[in-house]
């Protein structure tokens, strides 16, 4: 049988060795931390006295909005190669991918933060569906790409690259036990 012929290779590429657990976390860690990378930028930016400070109708301020959402993408994309690198499949990386890319795209392109207007003739949903669904697509595209290229970097086998029976001692004699 040939790795082409296995039943079980789409389970592992869909899935892959790691589970969703770690990716689930990462990803709702990455949408806090993302999320508040705007507002952070905002206040050291305001403190160095390169932005101006944030007032009531522009938080944050409307210059650090795309320089934070590009360095979130870049860092996102970094973060999900470096997962399937070590074994993620790629719905993992995928859901890995969705948390920080959600938190930028609402930031960027979405409500006024923090003040969402739940009364007016767009309901919240609506307010909110626009960015998450450009941010699922994103997600898509930033988790499968990374899957490839984390194929590519790392050997597909959580770095495992010689076979358990070719163990070697720290001499670089052969394992007798083996």
């Amino acid at each position: 049988m040939t790795a082409d012929d296995d039943p079980g290779r789409l389970v592992r590429v869909a899935l892959g060795e790691t589970g969703f657990e770690r990716a689930a976390v990462w990803s709702a860690v990455g949408f806090a931390v993302s999320y508040v990378a705007f507002d952070a930028a905002a206040l050291v930016g305001a403190i160095a006295g390169v932005t101006p400070a944030a007032s009531a109708g522009s938080i944050p301020p409307s210059g650090v909005g795309a320089p934070v959402a590009a360095v979130l993408a870049v860092l996102t994309a970094v973060g999900t190669v470096a997962f399937a690198a070590v074994g993620a499949g790629a719905l993992p990386a995928v859901l890995l991918a969705y948390g920080p890319l959600a938190a930028a795209l609402l930031r960027a392109i979405g409500p006024t933060p923090y003040a969402i207007d739940l009364t007016g003739p767009r309901s919240f949903a609506v307010t909110v569906a626009e960015p998450l669904g450009v941010a699922l697509a994103a997600a898509v595209a930033v988790g499968l790409a990374g899957y490839a290229i984390g194929g590519v970097v790392g050997d597909g086998d959580g770095g495992e690259s010689e076979p358990a029976a070719a163990a070697s001692t720290a001499d670089g004699t052969a394992d007798p036990s083996d």
